[in-house]
């Protein structure tokens, strides 16, 4: 967060940063706003999923993890609203939902169309308490939507500017028409977007970027060239950032990829992560005692992912000093917040 001492105007996204970091400034969270292939999870016919079966099923899974997480990243349809009223989600843990429409096939196909879910907002989604608004977008620079895309990002900041209220960016890269995603020139062009989507999305004034992991590590030994690249590429998304914040997520890689990306990003300069199947598949579907278990697996790998951000990353701010505070914010300070809306 910027300038939030001297324009007042993002204190109230810096109350709901506070509640999505740990109280030390870092972002552990459980990201768990998965659609169809998470209920395939509960059922391979995944149509036969109940709404009541998936709600059942992810707040069991949030309820087992709360105590290790800042934040849960929720969904919309079957985890978000019922996680707030039944209380599974307690007060002093951060809530961030998506806004964007996505859709995730059982089959690991996605669409690659950037769009906001219909009926929902960002003023809903303040009114309801949440404390960060999450958006998918699948970017590539050279594409036909890429301005039609930076248009809706623009929207995007001007309303959580005005609810005050944080807005995540996700940029995904994905290939173009008949590109093999695993040639060479693929992956290098894929790093480079990704890099250059932190400045692109940054300079448009989005509060924090969640961003895939710039590099080809995909096993837990790695050859020392191939995570160095990576570090060089992670380190050129936090300069792009700036004082911004910025997290990793995790992807399809499993939990021991994971953890090593996550300490080459941390080194860089990131200061948390978003992260989903890494951390908690195997604990979804099966037996009660199968997904007791597994909790308890998923709650020791949270605490290792927070551990390695603690030990190598940094906090998402800068405390300010109180006399510091004391002279910049002095009394009548409201009667201009937010005047220009």
């Amino acid at each position: 967060m910027t300038n939030w001492l001297s324009g007042h105007d993002s204190l109230g996204k810096v109350r709901s940063m506070t509640r999505i970091a740990t109280a030390d400034g870092y972002i552990a969270t459980l990201a768990i706003d998965h659609p169809e292939n998470y209920l395939a999870m509960l059922d391979p016919d995944w149509r036969t999923v109940t709404s009541a079966q998936a709600t059942r099923s992810k707040l069991e899974l949030i309820g087992a993890l709360v105590p290790h997480a800042s934040a849960f990243l929720v969904d919309p349809l079957w985890s978000m609203a019922q996680g707030i009223a039944a209380g599974v989600i307690p007060g002093g843990t951060g809530i961030i939902t998506g806004i964007e429409s996505l859709s995730y096939q059982a089959d690991g196909g996605f669409g690659t169309q950037t769009a906001i879910r219909d009926g929902w907002s960002v003023r809903k989604i303040k009114t309801l308490g949440v404390d960060g608004v999450k958006m998918v977008v699948w970017w590539r620079p050279d594409a036909p939507s890429a301005d039609d895309d930076r248009r809706l990002v623009e929207g995007l900041v001007r309303d959580c500017e005005r609810y005050q209220i944080p807005l995540i960016l996700e940029p995904l890269w994905y290939p173009a028409p008949g590109q093999d995603p695993a040639a060479p020139a693929a992956r290098a062009e894929r790093v480079e977007i990704i890099v250059g989507a932190a400045k692109e999305f940054v300079d448009l004034g989005i509060d924090v970027l969640k961003s895939e992991f710039p590099g080809d590590l995909v096993d837990v030994t790695g050859d020392s060239a191939g995570a160095e690249a990576a570090a060089q590429a992670a380190r050129a998304i936090d300069a792009a950032c700036g004082d911004q914040p910025w997290v990793m997520l995790s992807g399809s890689c499993s939990y021991e990829v994971f953890r090593r990306q996550l300490r080459i990003v941390s080194q860089a300069g990131a200061c948390g992560f978003m992260a989903g199947r890494a951390i908690w598949t195997g604990a979804v579907g099966g037996t009660q005692e199968h997904r007791r278990e597994s909790a308890v697996r998923c709650q020791a790998r949270l605490d290792e992912c927070l551990a390695i951000v603690r030990a190598h990353g940094s906090p998402w701010r800068q405390l300010p000093a109180v006399d510091d505070v004391a002279q910049g914010l002095i009394a009548g300070w409201h009667e201009d917040y937010l005047a220009g809306q």
